[in-house]
């Protein structure tokens, strides 16, 4: 008897069994990894990338060393607590920005992984370079209107862009699924929650609020109706809908490239003032 059930066959294990994914859980999940996308390419990317475009400006010019930079930093004064204020304040706080729009625009992008990556950089500078390059900072006249910063400026724009793209596409390969009620899914309801209450308004200000540039703001609000249409999507999407609407990824995608255009006019001009060249 003892080898007859030695011998039994065993069952495989059910399929059905395994928990099912959550839809609202994996939504979560797509916000919170943008989130953590943006923190890791805000540091790594954004703020180290700010020193060495600021050394690289140190050593162009050494008779602007040993003064103050509009936000109050030492040109060539390299030391533990500029870089850490610059990772932290500069890189993070650009970083969380970044996420916070990546979230906002991504299911709009190509899905081809260095497709992505390179139109991601491309909005990227249409986007951020009106932020962080403007003619009438006074930097700019301290560094003599030098075209390589102001390029090396906007390739770090670019690059964090383009690293968004390919650290969110790591990240989702690697984040464990929503299933619901796992410790996993509680985390990523808590990253969501935190961006919502406390970095989304703040890129609603960046992006929207009035400045010297109508373009721009036309631009933040080009960028607004896309992420209306990620609201509508996600809907959707917590309903159990596999694909968007082909209306809606249209008019997505059309705010997003008008986006991008206002965002072009607008920081195009100041880059070449800011360059010396007009």
């Amino acid at each position: 008897m003892l080898d007859s059930i030695a011998d039994a066959p065993v069952a495989a294990p059910s399929l059905d069994a395994r928990p099912a994914v959550w839809p609202l859980g994996q939504l979560v999940r797509d916000i919170a990894r943008g989130g953590i996308a943006g923190i890791i390419v805000g540091v790594f990317v954004a703020g180290l990338g700010g020193r060495v475009v600021m050394r690289v400006a140190a050593l162009l010019h050494p008779n602007a060393v040993g003064m103050r930079t509009e936000n109050g930093e030492v040109i060539g004064d390299v030391t533990l607590n500029g870089t850490m204020a610059l990772l932290i304040f500069g890189g993070l706080g650009m970083g969380l920005v970044a996420g916070t729009i990546w979230v906002a625009v991504s299911p709009w992008l190509p899905s081809g992984r260095l497709v992505r990556a390179l139109v991601t950089a491309v909005a990227a500078i249409a986007l951020g370079t009106p932020l962080l390059v403007q003619a009438t900072n006074p930097d700019f006249l301290v560094l003599q209107r030098d075209g390589l910063v102001v390029l090396l400026l906007v390739a770090l724009v670019a690059l964090v862009g383009f690293s968004m793209a390919l650290v969110d596409g790591a990240l989702d390969a690697r984040l464990p699924p929503a299933f619901e009620g796992t410790r996993a899914t509680a985390a990523y309801l808590i990253v969501t929650m935190l961006g919502l209450a406390l970095i989304l308004p703040a890129t609603v200000g960046i992006l929207l609020v009035q400045r010297e540039y109508d373009a721009s703001i036309r631009a933040g609000w080009a960028v607004a109706v896309s992420g209306t249409c990620t609201l509508i999507w996600w809907a959707m999407r917590a309903k159990g809908r596999a694909a968007p609407p082909m209306p809606l990824r249209a008019g997505a995608t059309a705010s997003l490239l008008v986006a991008c255009g206002l965002g072009l006019m607008t920081g195009l001009p100041h880059v070449l003032r800011a360059a010396g060249v007009r």
